[in-house]
């Protein structure tokens, strides 16, 4: 595996395909993270570049972290770790405060475009980054905010309808190009993608172990924005899928969201009540979100038996997860995926559903010698 170090310009300053371990850890709903164990030698490349590239990738690392240790008998270590580019877009905030209607997709095109690629300050320009072409992916909602970190809000309002965006190397253009995208449906409802069923049915599960927590869970939201006592907003936001559903609530303070804003010409504007209920509700659902119930199943899954890796199923992919001996069946999406690379040896470790916030985690091994 070929292995580049670059500047902040992206200009390469040298090469390296020998390292002792390669973590290479892609994930939907937030930046996805890297770590290098390399010989010393290449410790001041490491040291001098701001950027790495595998070539077999679209993602490109930040490097933001590098060591050099030496112990009493003389053995030497190097390795850097970072986030992947998309780490990048936390280093604006959203200042001055925006308020935007449109599709996920659409939001973030504005906000890169305004805080990166052409801003009314030019010390916050970003070169090399540029737009990808529409997609035409999300639903409208509403984007009242000042001050959290642009990667981060976007991550925050793509989840409410499970999209994700990302930068895009191109490693002889030296340029980022910024994406929203989602990833595919592969259950078994659908016949456009190639289905993707992890089952011990189908003899790729084994070592399996479930747990389910929804001791912090919550699905009804009053969500409260401007206004003081009877006179103020208040939006319910109902998660449950019938009303016989067990009722768990929480309260949004959304007194930061405001009915009267000014636009991007200075010009005062106000929300009609329909508008800024939806504004209100869109708060609640991202809120909602940090509430949701718990849920992991950990499997080692040979996914050389029967589903390759990039081919049958890739990152953000909504798939089918089976045991039949105690009854567990639920399509989740892949939010995660570690690669770990020591020597001969692969393992791939997958997570469906969100880690410690939504449904569902599986963690899938493969090693091959």
């Amino acid at each position: 595996m070929r292995i580049s170090v670059l500047d902040k310009d992206f200009e390469l300053l040298g090469e390296f395909s020998i390292y002792r371990s390669l973590i290479w850890n892609r994930r939907y709903y937030e930046p996805g993270v890297f770590e290098i164990h390399t010989a010393v030698e290449y410790f001041p490349l490491l040291n001098s570049g701001l950027y790495i590239f595998r070539h077999d990738r679209k993602e490109l690392g930040v490097i933001r972290n590098v060591n050099y240790s030496q112990t009493n008998d003389g053995a030497r270590t190097a390795f850097c770790k970072g986030y992947f580019a998309e780490h990048l877009l936390d280093g604006r905030v959203i200042i001055p405060a925006v308020n935007i209607t449109g599709t996920p997709e659409e939001i973030g095109r504005q906000l890169v475009q305004s805080y990166f690629i052409a801003p009314a300050d030019n010390g916050r320009a970003f070169p090399h980054l540029k737009l990808g072409e529409v997609i035409g992916l999300g639903r409208s909602t509403r984007l009242q905010n000042t001050g959290d970190h642009v990667g981060e809000k976007l991550y925050e309002l793509e989840q409410t309808q499970e999209l994700s965006h990302r930068l895009v190397f191109d490693f002889e253009e030296n340029v980022l190009t910024f994406e929203t995208w989602a990833g595919l449906d592969r259950t078994d409802d659908q016949e456009i993608n190639s289905p993707a069923t992890f089952s011990n049915a189908f003899y790729n599960v084994k070592n399996v172990v479930y747990d389910r927590d929804d001791s912090s869970a919550a699905n009804f939201a009053y969500v409260l924005g401007e206004g003081e006592g009877a006179d103020r907003a208040v939006v319910e936001v109902d998660l449950r899928s019938s009303p016989d559903q067990e009722r768990r609530e929480i309260y949004v303070d959304a007194k930061d969201l405001r009915k009267t804003y000014k636009d991007s010409a200075g010009n005062d504007k106000t929300y009609t009540d329909a508008q800024y209920r939806e504004l209100l509700r869109q708060r609640g659902l991202e809120k909602l979100d940090e509430y949701a119930t718990v849920e992991t199943v950990n499997s080692d899954i040979d996914a050389a038996a029967n589903l390759v890796y990039m081919k049958d199923f890739d990152l953000g992919d909504l798939c089918t997860y089976q045991n039949h001996d105690v009854g567990i069946e639920t399509v989740e999406r892949i939010t995660e995926i570690q690669e770990v690379y020591e020597g001969s040896k692969t393992t791939l470790n997958l997570t469906f559903g969100n880690g410690e916030m939504t449904s569902l985690t599986k963690m899938i091994r493969r090693e091959t010698t």
